[in-house]
């Protein structure tokens, strides 16, 4: 067994994203969150951010015939060994803010598991996040309702703790002749606030307050126990995620509220498709300003969008979206728009140092 670090050029690139697609078709089916190698592949190069990815080849010899991998053993030489992966890591490392952060997401193969791939991909993970002066890791585990969580049991073994618990909630689209009866006439009400929506792009003139607004995620909505600390946004960021989303193939809608009076960006949401999985909408973010709280802004908001996508992404069955399980509003406010919960996403952390 060895643990390679490679690129988004190299020879095994595919086989390492088809890991988190196995893995991910395990438990989900078609309505796995993996993304397919090509979406990865177009993450890579943001400016926001530093990526690294490990495969675990089976039946290398490693530097120590008796190891099982490890940060001494990487290679990046792109031999196409790709029937032996049996494993896969990705390590994010933010470069704008949150610099003492990463963002780590591991995954191995059934027929490999409990002979210690895991353990070498996070060992050569955590040398890189150290080297990097990364104090703290987070990683992410989804499960359906009903099943335990075992990837968060391999985490908790390895000084893990939890972080956070999200609901996650699914959206059948199109919705039933009564809830988009109550979707439009939500979006018809007179008031201070009118909602607009935009497709694939922004607006140049929306970019400053959607940056303002984009900052909030990490300040004003429920994290836990997440150590997150603040964002910085701009126009440029904006531009980045949007930009990302086309290298990707996918399609965007976004809808947002605007408060008349004062020409504020109230509430937005942010939904994105997915070219090789259109059947899926990933509602990514939504967040209300609070000084705009109360009057039904989130619910306008997503009403929206989900009426938009029967026009745009005509192929989309399901929306997703995930809230933190003491976001008992927004969780109220899914509830009314017609969505089920279907799983459960834990945040595990751990401090370096």
């Amino acid at each position: 067994m060895r643990i390679r670090q490679i690129g988004p050029s190299d020879p095994l690139f595919d086989a390492w994203a088809q890991v988190f697609m196995t893995v991910g078709h395990e438990q989900w089916g078609k309505h796995t969150t993996a993304y397919p190698a090509d979406e990865l592949r177009a993450m890579w190069g943001k400016e926001s951010e530093t990526r690294h990815a490990f495969v675990a080849v089976e039946g290398e010899a490693s530097c120590d015939d008796d190891a099982v991998g490890g940060a001494a053993d990487i290679q990046d030489d792109g031999v196409d060994t790709a029937a032996g992966v049996v494993g896969a890591a990705e390590l994010v490392l933010p470069r704008r803010d949150n610099t003492r952060l990463a963002f780590l997401h591991l995954d191995v193969l059934a027929p490999a598991r409990r002979r210690g791939v895991g353990s070498a991909l996070l060992s050569a993970a955590e040398e890189i996040m150290q080297d990097e002066g990364r104090t703290t890791v987070l990683v992410e585990t989804q499960t359906p309702v009903g099943q335990p969580d075992a990837a968060g049991a391999f985490l908790a073994a390895r000084g893990f703790a939890q972080a956070q618990t999200c609901v996650r909630n699914a959206q059948r689209l199109p919705v039933s002749d009564a809830v988009a009866a109550q979707m439009r006439a939500a979006l018809a009400f007179d008031d201070e606030y009118v909602v607009e929506t935009a497709v694939d792009d922004l607006p140049s003139q929306w970019l400053e307050e959607r940056a303002r607004l984009g900052a909030m995620m990490s300040t004003d909505t429920p994290l836990g126990d997440v150590a997150i600390e603040p964002e910085t946004w701009d126009a440029a960021r904006v531009h980045e995620l949007f930009d990302t989303a086309r290298a990707q193939g996918r399609r965007v809608v976004e809808a947002v509220a605007w408060h008349r009076p004062s020409g504020q960006m109230a509430a937005f949401t942010h939904v994105s498709v997915p070219a090789e999985t259109p059947w899926i909408a990933y509602q990514d973010d939504t967040l209300v300003d609070a000084a705009h709280r109360g009057r039904r802004l989130g619910y306008r908001v997503k009403a929206a969008v989900s009426l938009l996508l029967a026009q745009v992404a005509p192929g989309v069955e399901v929306q997703r979206t995930w809230n933190d399980e003491t976001n008992t509003h927004m969780l109220r406010i899914n509830s009314e728009l017609g969505y089920e919960r279907e799983g459960t996403m834990i945040e595990w952390q751990k401090r370096l140092a």
